[in-house]
């Protein structure tokens, strides 16, 4: 898969499911099929699903999917929080999405993937989205510079230094194709509700429409059965819509809007489903306050650009287990 069709396909939320295919089921119950009514199972009713989302990103959040592909593993998918960084003069937190197949993929076609994004920590906005591509021999590493004042994007080619940057103007507050995951977990949400915001992914701007289709309970292997809204995202580029397949995905009612699995429907690869198999995750915020009173203070600290790689970051810190 190459450039601009891979980026295309993490548009749709999540990159490398297209490949990487189908996983171990999901285990969703719509709220009208469930056992006693509306939302309330195996003691679940005292969540009512209205509460506010956090509004910060949790540094130190691992999230990773189990993938297969018609019943087979194939590989896995992470998103990670590394925590502050300071790029252009301002603190931002690096996230990064990774695709990896495993060894039976990788003897046919091997996928060593990597998408960053570092977004501002006032602003929410992305100010640099970079891609490092490895599907079999084919090799890509590409660099967005986001100037939300000026609303420019500037893309370049480490792998290609003889190719000038282009610059590209930008709508205000847009969204790079990793960002818009956590800018959808910051939003209320509601049956029925839906959330438009502007992404630039591949040299254009993108409309972006996610509509919540359903609610219900979702079971998974690390956080058991919890209530989920279910989402459906479309695009449009001048009002062309994108035809890469349908996507749906599933997060959780609760504040942290854990994403629980993704599922896409494609013409030519089927259907292709990524489950959460492990979560690694950070106290909330009232958590915190409640240590802090007791003399336990933890700063959130701000780390040198590539600590991620030493693996000095808070997305490696195993004692944020719950």
């Amino acid at each position: 898969m190459r450039g601009n069709t891979h980026s295309s396909f993490i548009f749709l939320l999540l990159a490398g499911l297209i490949i990487t295919g189908c996983a171990t089921g999901i285990r969703f119950t719509a709220e009208e099929d469930t056992a006693e009514g509306p939302f309330y199972n195996d003691g679940l009713e005292d969540d009512t699903g209205v509460k506010k989302p956090i509004t910060n990103l949790l540094a130190g959040e691992k999230l990773t999917y189990d993938v297969s592909w018609i019943g087979i593993p194939v590989g896995q998918l992470i998103l990670e929080n590394h925590g502050l960084e300071v790029i252009n003069e301002e603190e931002a937190y690096h996230l990064s999405f990774t695709t990896i197949s495993n060894e039976f993929l990788s003897n046919f076609f091997k996928i060593e993937d990597t998408v960053h994004t570092w977004i501002s920590r006032e602003g929410g906005y992305p100010l640099r989205f970079e891609k490092v591509i490895k599907e079999g021999h084919y090799g890509r590493h590409e660099v967005v510079e986001y100037n939300q004042e000026r609303q420019t994007a500037t893309y370049s080619r480490e792998d290609k230094k003889d190719r000038k940057p282009r610059t590209m103007n930008i709508p205000p507050d847009v969204q790079d194709v990793l960002s818009m995951v956590y800018w959808l977990r910051r939003q209320p949400m509601g049956l029925g509700k839906q959330l438009r915001l502007d992404v630039n992914a591949d040299e254009k701007n993108w409309k972006v429409e996610v509509e919540v289709v359903e609610k219900g309970l979702f079971e998974t292997e690390p956080i058991g059965k919890v209530k989920a809204f279910a989402m459906k995202p479309s695009a449009t580029h001048n009002g062309d819509p994108l035809k890469k397949g349908d996507l749906l995905a599933w997060v959780t009612v609760d504040r942290r809007r854990i994403p629980l699995a993704f599922e896409v429907e494609t013409p030519i690869f089927g259907s292709a489903v990524a489950v959460l198999s492990d979560a690694v995750l950070p106290p909330m915020p009232e958590d915190q306050l409640e240590s802090d009173e007791e003399g336990e203070e933890t700063p959130e600290y701000i780390y040198e650009a590539g600590d991620w790689i030493k693996g000095l970051t808070q997305a490696v810190d195993k004692s944020y287990n719950n």
